[in-house]
């Protein structure tokens, strides 16, 4: 019994002397590998993609971008560091993330510096800034700017904090744009309208096309009730860069919006020829007298169609005051 114990003991030092003996390599293998383990890296890339909003301005907006070194590891001189976009990569995030942004157009965003120092003093580069140019953006959707760092290749870079995916949004306080003259517009499509129910100066499409609020087209609902989808196509008769619409809807005799009817879940399609359509956005919209909704990125088009797949208060019909694009 005695030996039993002693050989349990016995046992149990050898294991703890064989962990500490480990524990010690370890050690020894990081002091003596210590670049192995060290890295150049963006902090800003810890967050895929780095969001930043802003509103649409003449005045350049800014955001900031860097390097550090990390690790076990302690830089011995001040290494160069060079800082530079990436377009490409933009497809990629895209495939990889299952979204659509579009790549930050020329002219819209300018690095302060792109080769610095990262300093063995800081462990890091200075904070850095790009200049973002809202003004050059056109579209409300995201615009993608990747930005990657590479070194003289004696540094080892973190391959997955290599790149800051910087997402940059702008949105309208107000509407800077004029609605086009749609006096000639021409319907090319259309679902339904009621030709008889709403008297003889009311209730077609066209009336949503001549600026007076207190007519509008709405779909037939006198001698059949079609339901949704609900879809009027437009011929604008010219090529325009179309970046958004304003849809009003109807009121009632109090001034109040109606509860009932307007649109509400809505898709807009654009196509220079009317066969084709090339672009199409979906938008929810408020039961509110206006909706002004924007576009994500503008689209060169001649044609556009809306389809209303569901009403306020999911009516089966659907009306709409007037319909202008700008």
């Amino acid at each position: 019994m005695k030996d039993t114990v002693n050989y349990k003991i016995l046992g149990l030092l050898i294991c703890i002397s064989f962990a500490l003996g480990c524990g010690k390599a370890d050690i020894d293998m990081l002091q003596g590998n210590q670049d192995v383990y060290s890295s150049v890296y963006m902090p800003q890339a810890v967050n895929s993609p780095a969001v930043h909003q802003f509103s649409f301005s003449n005045t350049p907006d800014t955001i900031f971008y860097g390097a550090n070194y990390g690790g076990p590891g302690i830089l011995s001189a001040d290494i160069q560091v060079n800082f530079e976009e990436d377009a490409a990569l933009v497809a990629k995030f895209n495939e990889t993330n299952f979204t659509n942004y579009k790549a930050m157009p020329a002219g819209s965003f300018a690095f302060e510096k792109n080769t610095v120092v990262l300093s063995k003093a800081k462990q890091s580069t200075d904070p850095l800034r790009i200049s973002i140019f809202t003004d050059k953006l056109d579209g409300v959707g995201g615009y993608l700017l990747p930005v990657t760092i590479k070194t003289d290749g004696l540094i080892k870079v973190n391959e997955s904090l290599k790149t800051t995916y910087y997402l940059i949004n702008a949105t309208y306080a107000t509407n800077p744009y004029v609605s086009f003259d749609n006096s000639t517009w021409e319907i090319v499509s259309l679902s339904s309208e009621e030709t008889t129910g709403e008297g003889v100066a009311n209730g077609r499409a066209i009336y949503a096309f001549d600026k007076n609020g207190a007519t509008f087209w709405t779909t037939q609902w006198k001698t059949a009730k079609p339901g949704p989808p609900h879809i009027i196509a437009v011929d604008m008769k010219e090529e325009k860069k179309l970046r958004g619409f304003i849809i009003t809807g109807r009121k009632e005799t109090t001034g109040l919006v109606k509860a009932t009817g307007n649109p509400r879940d809505i898709i807009i399609q654009t196509s220079m020829d009317g066969i084709t359509w090339t672009y199409s956005q979906s938008f929810a919209l408020a039961n509110v007298l206006e909706n002004t909704i924007y576009l994500n990125y503008a689209q060169m088009a001649r044609f556009f169609k809306i389809t209303i797949n569901a009403s306020q208060g999911d009516t089966y019909l659907t009306h709409i005051a007037e319909l202008s694009a700008f």
